[in-house]
C-alpha cells in the first residue's frame, strides 16, 4: 500500500502528512508536481496537502489545478483510487472540478467572511482549533470510512479562503441528498450554528468537507495531520484519546481501510 503526497510550490504540510500516513502503516513518498505524471499510477492513493500553492495567486488552488499532474490524478480517481485534499488540497480539488464531482468547477472556496449577529466581524486568514461533526454515514467516503455519523472531532484550521459557496442551482440540495457533505463545523455540544465563531469562515451550511458521488475523493479544510498525535492537541483536551492518538488519525486510518476493502 503506497501513498503519494503531492507537493506543489508553496505546499507546507507535505512532511507532516507523510508522517501521519506512515504512522498508520502506509508506505509513501512526497511526489513533486514536476515529476513525470504517469508515475502516479504506481500509487494506491493520494494526499494533496495544505499550504499556499503558487502563493494563492489568482485564487487559492487555481494555478496548481492546471498542472499536468492533476490530469493524471483525475484519471487515477476515475479508476477508483482515493484522494484526500487538506486545506489547500481541498481548494485544488474544487478548482480542478474533482469536487464536488460534476466534472465542472461548480463551487468555490471564497475568502473567509465571519458573521456574528448578522454583522461581518472579520474577513480573511484565521487560525484556531475548531469542532467538527461527521455528517455522513460510515463507509461513505475514503477519508471518513471508519467514522460513525455524528462523531465529533477537534482539529485546527488555518486558511484565508475556506468559505464554500456555489451559484449552481440545486447543487447544495443534491449534495445533501447524496450524502456528500462529510463534515460540518459545530460547537462543543455537536450543534452547528451558521455564525462565527462556530462557523469559522462563513461557509454555506457550515460545511467543512465534502466528497464526490463515488466517495473516493474527500476535501476538507481542517488539518487532521496537525491533530494526529494527542500531544498536538490544546492542553486539557487529550483525556478522551487513547495513548498518543489524536482525532486526526481517524482520517488516515480511514484511507488505509478504504484501500484494503477496495483491494
Amino acid at each position: 500500500m503506497k501513498i503519494a503526497v503531492v507537493q506543489f510550490p508553496g505546499s507546507n504540510c507535505e512532511y507532516e502528512t507523510l508522517v501521519a500516513a506512515k504512522n498508520v502503516g502506509m508506505e509513501g513518498e512526497i511526489f513533486r508536481w514536476n515529476k513525470p505524471p504517469e508515475e502516479l499510477s504506481y500509487f494506491d492513493g493520494f494526499f494533496l496537502p495544505g499550504g499556499f500553492s503558487y502563493q494563492d495567486r489568482v485564487r487559492a488552488g487555481a494555478i496548481a489545478a492546471k498542472e499536468p499532474v492533476i490530469k493524471t490524478l483525475i484519471e487515477e480517481a476515475e479508476n477508483g483510487k482515493p484522494i484526500i485534499g487538506i486545506c489547500n488540497g481541498f481548494q485544488i480539488l474544487i478548482e480542478s472540478g474533482l469536487l464536488p464531482g460534476t466534472g465542472r468547477v461548480d463551487m468555490a472556496l471564497a475568502q473567509n467572511v465571519m458573521v456574528s449577529r448578522g454583522k461581518i466581524v472579520r474577513r480573511g486568514y484565521y487560525c484556531d482549533w475548531i469542532n467538527l461533526r461527521h455528517d455522513s454515514s460510515s463507509k461513505r467516503c475514503s477519508g471518513s470510512f471508519i467514522i460513525d455519523r455524528g462523531i465529533q472531532l477537534q482539529m485546527p484550521i488555518a486558511h484565508g479562503e475556506g468559505n464554500l459557496v456555489t451559484s449552481t442551482p440545486g447543487l447544495l440540495e443534491r449534495l445533501n441528498e447524496e450524502n456528500q457533505i462529510v463534515f460540518r463545523y459545530c460547537d462543543a455540544q455537536g450543534k452547528d450554528f451558521n455564525e462565527f465563531p462556530v462557523n469559522v469562515n462563513g461557509s454555506t451550511e457550515s460545511i467543512a468537507g465534502i466528497c464526490n458521488p463515488e466517495g473516493n475523493i474527500l476535501g476538507m479544510m481542517p488539518h487532521p495531520e496537525r491533530a494526529f498525535f494527542s500531544w498536538q492537541l490544546p492542553p486539557g483536551d487529550t483525556s478522551k484519546y487513547i495513548g498518543e492518538s489524536g482525532p486526526g488519525r481517524l482520517i488516515f486510518e480511514s484511507m488505509k481501510r478504504y484501500i484494503e476493502v477496495r483491494a
